[in-house]
């Protein structure tokens, strides 16, 4: 048996302290995981896994390369603090998102809500598209961070002067909730699915993925 000294606990099996020793006596180079575990010098193609191992709980493969590194970053420090206003603040950051949010007593509201306006300039210098898409995600992301108790309204307007109001925190759950049962009768030439959101129901093609807002009437 080698003198290298080992760190298995004293009800290790001898197949564990014969792996560790045949390990030790290879030294081998661990830098190359030092690597993959920090979000700055991890591979782009592995970032996903990186965030999965990190925890992140909202992630898109469309972001830059730049956005996924930053939310990775930030993550153990936003799960630190999950529950308050300064988790959902840092969380929308991470995505270069500028918002102004408003707890129910800064505006008068209903005890527990807060409200978060976003504006088109901030938005489209994030990289971003007004769309349902982009409403979904931040919907997301403010659910995964904010006080449980805590009800909110997203505004996203083109504008600072024109805010629009495209959903409620409260609603979310309720609009993202969709079924898709087989059409009859069905085309053979033409497969259709029937997608429903809430009591409506309407014909798509089978390579129809997307939903606008209307879908969520």
């Amino acid at each position: 048996m080698s003198d290298l000294p080992t760190i298995l606990k004293p009800n290790a099996t001898e197949h564990d302290r014969a792996l560790e020793q045949a390990i030790r006596k290879g030294k081998p180079d661990l830098t190359p995981i030092a690597k993959l575990m920090n979000p700055d010098t991890c591979p782009a193609h592995l970032l996903g896994w990186l965030a999965w191992a990190f925890s992140v709980d909202v992630w898109e493969a469309t972001w830059s390369e730049a956005t996924k590194r930053e939310v990775i970053n930030r993550s153990i420090a936003i799960h630190r603090i999950k529950g308050t206003a300064g988790a959902v603040r840092r969380a929308l950051g991470t995505i270069g998102f500028r918002t102004d949010i408003s707890e129910w007593f800064e505006h008068g509201g209903t005890p527990h809500t807060f409200r978060i306006d976003a504006f088109g300039d901030d938005i489209f210098a994030a990289g971003f598209q007004i769309s349902a898409e982009l409403v979904d995600m931040v919907t997301l992301l403010i659910e995964n961070v904010k006080p449980v108790r805590a009800h909110f309204t997203l505004r996203i307007g083109e504008k600072k002067g024109g805010t629009v109001t495209l959903r409620t925190g409260s609603l979310q759950r309720a609009e993202d909730h969709r079924h898709i049962t087989p059409a009859l009768p069905v085309d053979t030439h033409a497969p259709q699915l029937t997608a429903r959101t809430g009591h409506r129901g309407r014909a798509i093609s089978r390579e129809i993925h997307r939903f606008d807002m209307g879908d969520a009437a």
